[in-house]
């Protein structure tokens, strides 16, 4: 396919777009795949819900933003009606993906965390195009619910420009001297979620004193928190030590991450893939969520076991997490933030934060000493443009018939 704007009679796509509302990894998969579109075709995007994940998509002209409550059938219809999408990109939203694709817009859905689904969690199995990104393995729970889809196709990480980031993978390597030895990013992701709402500081009030802790030990001078807090945020400050909190846009995260000389990171997949594609090493702090642990066992087999934190076994056990996983997604998500409130309001806060801090340390002296590059996770970073292909394609189809 060789011009896909003139085989759709020379106007821009129109798309609607969408990620989940828990934390800001759909955000950055939304971001990476309208990147790869822009670069091929005009777009005309109008952003739907993604509440949470908004501060991530700065700078990608969507033109406008609407709400609409996926369980209202007659709504979705007459949004669908109103807009005449062309089609939609759904991440990780399986009701919205449902209701859209009922609706009469094709849906092309991207599922981030394949490994992580079981009977007992929403699969929209009917859409258009079911983009799963490659990562862990399946476990048989998720290959019996995977099963339950029509149109899947396996895609790799999804991240933003694989291509470029290659090259700035490149660079940095060969420049490591060019980094800010005095400057780490922090970043804390997308924190909520429709289980935690946005008024449970409970991670953020375990992790941040050790994470700036050990920090301050290993001699870093600045710090840029990322995520979702507040920029009014009062965070303490270990001796000299200056703090930064940001919200970022998307480019801007990718650029700190070249730049810094220390990354500290909860283990979210996007940011965690991200890393790796720019060929970085980072410290995982402890999860947030069930995806998080297992994510946590991504860097742990490719890389190194002392790059990831867990938490204290007064609070969380892996048994207890494979157990509460068995009974789906949600369940096991809601049980874990239980535990994480619990220890931030009990006598284990002193626990947590004594071997939180010694255990970051050990990954800072890793960090310090050449560990492995992330970029062992994977061979092949080109979701973005992979899934960006399939929406052109089935565009220019559409209108040729």
């Amino acid at each position: 396919m060789s011009d896909p704007q003139v085989r759709a009679g020379a106007r821009p796509l129109r798309i609607l777009a969408s990620g989940v509302n828990f934390g800001w990894g759909s955000a950055g998969k939304l971001s990476s795949v309208l990147r790869a579109l822009g670069s091929r075709a005009e777009l005309e995007v109008t952003g739907i819900g993604t509440e949470l994940g908004r501060p991530v998509l700065g700078g990608l002209g969507i033109a406008r933003w609407r709400t609409v409550d996926a369980s209202d059938a007659a709504a979705v219809d007459a949004l669908v009606a109103e807009l005449a999408p062309d089609l939609a990109l759904v991440v990780l939203d399986p009701e919205l993906a449902t209701a859209l694709q009922s609706a009469g817009c094709p849906v092309i859905y991207v599922d981030s965390l394949p490994f992580l689904w079981t009977e007992h969690d929403p699969v929209p199995g009917d859409v258009e195009l079911y983009c799963a990104q490659r990562t862990l393995p399946l476990p048989p729970a998720a290959e019996s619910a995977l099963g339950r889809v029509r149109n899947l196709t396996w895609v790799p990480p999804i991240v933003p420009d694989s291509a470029g980031l290659s090259r700035a993978a490149l660079r940095a390597e060969n420049t490591a001297t060019g980094r800010d030895a005095g400057l780490a990013v922090l970043n804390l992701g997308g924190l909520h979620s429709p289980v935690t709402g946005s008024t449970d500081d409970s991670y953020q009030r375990l992790v941040l004193g050790p994470a700036l802790e050990a920090l301050s030990a290993v001699g870093v001078e600045r710090v840029v928190i990322t995520g979702n807090l507040a920029p009014d945020t009062v965070v303490p400050s270990p001796g000299s030590m200056t703090v930064d909190v940001r919200r970022c846009a998307h480019d801007e995260f990718v650029e700190l991450l070249l730049r810094a000389g220390r990354i500290m990171t909860s283990p979210g997949l996007t940011t965690v893939l991200e890393i790796a594609a720019v060929g970085r090493s980072a410290v995982l702090l402890p999860p947030q969520n069930l995806s998080q642990v297992l994510n946590g066992d991504l860097v742990e087999h490719a890389c190194s076991a002392q790059l990831r934190t867990s938490w204290p076994l007064q609070v969380l056990t892996r048994a207890s997490i494979d157990a509460w996983h068995r009974e789906g997604e949600e369940y096991a998500v809601e049980r874990i933030r239980a535990r994480l409130a619990t220890a931030c309001a009990n006598h284990l806060r002193d626990i947590v934060t004594r071997e939180l801090t010694t255990d970051l340390e050990k990954g800072l002296a890793l960090l310090a000493d050449g560990a492995p590059s992330f970029a062992r996770i994977a061979q092949d970073f080109g979701g973005a443009e992979r899934v960006a292909e399939e929406i052109l394609s089935r565009w220019a189809a559409a209108a040729v018939a």
